[in-house]
C-alpha cells in the first residue's frame, strides 16, 4: 500500500541523501592519507566512517523490512568512495521506497537470545538523519581542521540548491 509521506519526513531522506552524496564528492578529491588517517573520537578514518553510515543506514532497512539493500561489493574489501556514493544511492531509493509504504507509527519488532523490543518506524527515520549528520560532522571537523574548504552541508545549504521545495525567495533590500 502506498501512503503520502509527511512532506518533512521526504526532505529529511532527500537532504541526507544529498549531504552524504555531496561530502562523499568532495572527498573523492582528496590523498589517500588524509582518507585513511584515524579521527581520533570517531568510527576511525574517513573511510572507516562513511562505511559505518552506510553500514548502518542499510541496517536501519533491514530491522523495518528482515532485509536491506546489499551492496555489489565486500566491505572487507574496502570498497572506493565511488562504490560507496553507488550504495549511497541504492540506500536512499530504498529509504524513499519505505517511507512510501511503511506508517510511522508502524511497529518494528526485533528480538534475540533474552530481549525483545518494539518500537514505531519513526525512530528508525529519525535514525537515519541524526546519524548521518553526527558522522558527517565527525568527517567535517576533520577536514575543516586540515585546511579543506567545504560547502555548507548543512540543511541551510541544501536549501540553497532547492529553494523552490521550500518557497524560499531572498530578495535584497535597499535603504531609503
Amino acid at each position: 500500500m502506498e501512503i503520502q509521506p509527511e512532506p518533512t519526513l521526504v526532505e529529511f531522506v532527500l537532504y541526507n541523501q544529498w549531504a552524504n552524496q555531496k561530502l562523499l564528492s568532495i572527498c573523492m578529491d582528496l590523498k589517500d592519507e588524509m582518507l585513511t588517517a584515524n579521527i581520533a573520537g570517531t568510527a576511525g578514518s574517513i573511510l572507516d566512517t562513511f562505511s559505518h553510515l552506510l553500514r548502518a543506514e542499510a541496517g536501519f532497512l533491514k530491522r523495518i523490512h528482515g532485509t536491506g539493500p546489499q551492496p555489489d561489493f565486500e566491505w572487507e574489501d574496502g570498497p572506493s568512495l565511488a562504490q560507496m556514493a553507488t550504495f549511497a544511492a541504492e540506500v536512499s531509493e530504498a529509504f524513499m521506497h519505505t517511507i512510501q509504504h511503511v506508517p510511522p507509527t508502524q511497529n518494528v519488532h526485533e528480538e534475540a537470545p533474552g530481549w525483545t523490543f518494539d518500537y514505531q518506524a519513526r525512530l528508525i527515520f529519525m535514525s537515519l538523519v541524526y546519524h548521518g549528520v553526527a558522522h558527517r560532522t565527525d568527517i567535517t571537523t576533520f577536514l575543516n581542521n586540515q585546511g579543506v574548504a567545504l560547502p555548507e552541508l548543512d540543511v541551510w545549504g541544501y536549501q540553497e540548491v532547492y529553494p523552490d521545495r521550500f518557497q524560499a525567495k531572498l530578495a535584497k533590500v535597499t535603504d531609503h
